[in-house]
């Protein structure tokens, strides 16, 4: 199955963020699916597809230009680490800026249940099970 979880979390990346096309990428979510940023400040949780594609939206209407970059590993049966690299320009300032973070993914027989938003790589991966 962690073969499958990967190709299908890389396309869906590809889709994304080369394709932007957030719909396609994301809106076959299962409505229980659960996108989990901790500590944000308008809460934590975004359940179903609708919820998580109004929550890209939102995050990505700052910036000017966002180039996104990401590298899989699986991390047990049925969950997989992506290590994402963020580079973008804001759109009011001009100024770049870079950040690196880790999201986990959860699946349920073979469909995506949560993601879970790291932004310490070294969290992430202790979170995953893997050497940080």
């Amino acid at each position: 199955m962690t073969r499958d979880m990967l190709r299908m979390l890389d396309r869906g990346y590809e889709i994304l963020w080369r394709e932007n096309d957030l719909e396609r990428a994301l809106g076959n979510l299962s409505p229980d699916f659960e996108w989990i940023v901790p500590g944000h400040p308008e809460g934590e949780l975004r359940r179903g597809p609708e919820a998580t594609i109004a929550f890209f939206r939102e995050w990505t209407e700052p910036w000017e230009e966002l180039h996104v970059d990401w590298k899989l590993e699986p991390a047990g049966p049925d969950r997989v680490l992506a290590e994402l690299t963020m580079r973008g320009r804001g759109r009011g300032s001009g100024a770049p800026v870079e950040m690196h973070v880790g999201q986990l993914w959860t699946f349920r027989e073979g469909v995506a249940a949560s993601m879970v938003l790291y932004l310490d790589l070294d969290e992430a991966r202790r979170e995953a099970g893997l050497d940080p």
